[in-house]
């Protein structure tokens, strides 16, 4: 056994469910109270450091959430095309994200992934932030997946790792402001999330999940892999799966309801998300 085998099966790391991104336009996010009215709260969110985009978010009980960002209508077309998801399509969930309890166990995440002899791999973290409304600036790193020719793995494939740099409790105020994750839909969390990659891409994509949530396992991860929610908390299946898909990469995404919440909710005109009660 290597030390490394043997680091993991004493003290694992668990990695924690952070959020979903969903695109969508200026236009959109600016009404979004509105179009959501009825189906969830929205929580105020931010500007990012970087100028280009802003969000709102929807918090869960559970402590994950999904992110709304919007693209600032103001900026370049060609500024906007350099960002990782300057290209996708709006009205969409375009990636999810990780996070840990310490960003310093985010080097075993890169040391188990390595392992797994891919090609795939993990960048080093790269700082970022955004202000809250009220002035509140939010410190985080950004950890990306790589290819195995060294570019950015397509957003969504694997998870980027979101690492608070300022108490994350700043960044997602779902304890200290419950009153924003009593959404009418009775939504208290993310159930599962689904992502339909290429069938070409499967095998080694699959060596990698298991490096993150299982290192060290035998099992074929056909029943997907158990995530663990930032409260604690054991809601609907938390499963992530992977399959192939003989079309482009989708994300799918099922939350976590109650005895009387509906079956499905239209976020956004034709993104539907099923909620398991």
């Amino acid at each position: 056994m290597s030390s490394l085998d043997a680091t993991v099966r004493i003290n694992p790391v668990k990695p924690l469910l952070d959020h979903i991104v969903i695109l969508v336009d200026h236009h959109t996010l600016t009404g979004i109270d509105e179009r959501l009215d009825g189906l969830f709260i929205v929580a105020p969110g931010g500007r990012h450091a970087d100028g280009l985009t802003w969000n709102r978010l929807i918090l869960f009980e559970d402590g994950v959430y999904i992110e709304l960002i919007a693209f600032f209508d103001t900026i370049d077309p060609e500024v906007r095309k350099k960002h990782r998801w300057g290209s996708l399509a709006d009205g969409t969930i375009i990636d999810w994200a990780c996070s840990l309890h310490e960003e310093k166990d985010f080097a075993r995440i890169q040391e188990q992934v390595s392992k797994a002899q891919t090609g795939y791999a993990y960048r080093d973290p790269v700082p970022g932030g955004r202000e809250r409304p009220d002035g509140t600036v939010i410190k985080w790193a950004n950890g990306a997946a790589l290819n195995p020719d060294g570019t950015l793995v397509f957003p969504g494939t694997l998870p980027f790792w979101c690492l608070d740099r300022t108490p994350r409790a700043l960044r997602v105020p779902y304890e200290n402001a419950p009153e924003l994750t009593g959404h009418p839909s009775g939504a208290k969390g993310v159930s599962r999330i689904v992502i339909e990659a290429p069938v070409g891409d499967i095998t080694p994509l699959r060596e990698v999940y298991k490096a993150i949530y299982e290192p060290g396992s035998d099992k074929s991860g056909d029943d997907g892999w158990l995530f663990h929610a930032p409260s604690g908390a054991h809601l609907g299946h938390q499963r992530i799966w992977l399959e192939g898909s003989s079309g482009g990469q989708i994300i799918k995404l099922a939350l976590a309801g109650g005895r009387d919440s509906p079956s499905f909710v239209e976020l956004l005109p034709g993104l539907i998300v099923k909620i398991d009660s």
